[in-house]
């Protein structure tokens, strides 16, 4: 799962910043691996933060648009963009303010399709240390398995 979510971010980013000329060559995948990076931590985070209704309501829902947690997400890429890849600030806000609602939305879209694989359950239990990580027991652990994971 986090290797799909990754993997969707990347695809995003290379996507969005393909032809930006505000984004320097040398620095076209590190804004992409940061980005990834980023969201997957923020996804985490909002997770082990009890946010689980609104991470639910955000990927089961018709739309992201407007979400404190979309736009949470969107202020750490940007800050990440500018203080770990050295763009500057408005670049930074305009390729995360691109890239998150793209993302997201997919995620949504992927989530709300009944032949895709990708929901909230198999989210939180990949963050929940499945797979044989020994932090099942913990907190993700836990809310994992209100879902019946």
């Amino acid at each position: 799962m986090l290797d799909n979510i990754l993997n969707i971010v990347k695809e995003q980013a290379s996507n969005i910043i393909a032809g930006n000329s505000n984004v320097p060559e040398e620095k076209k995948q590190a804004v992409v691996d940061t980005t990834a990076h980023i969201v997957v931590n923020e996804l985490q985070n909002q997770l082990s933060s009890g946010n689980i209704s609104q991470l639910t309501s955000l990927l089961g829902g018709d739309s992201t648009g407007g979400s404190s947690i979309v736009n949470s997400i969107e202020n750490s890429v940007s800050s990440a963009l500018t203080s770990k890849v050295g763009l500057n600030s408005s670049v930074a806000t305009s390729i995360a303010s691109a890239i998150i609602p793209a993302v997201m939305n997919l995620l949504n879209k992927k989530s709300n399709d009944p032949n895709d694989s990708f929901n909230i359950e198999s989210l939180i239990q990949s963050f929940t240390g499945s797979a044989g990580s020994s932090n099942s027991g913990g907190i993700l652990g836990k809310l994992g398995s209100l879902f019946g994971k």
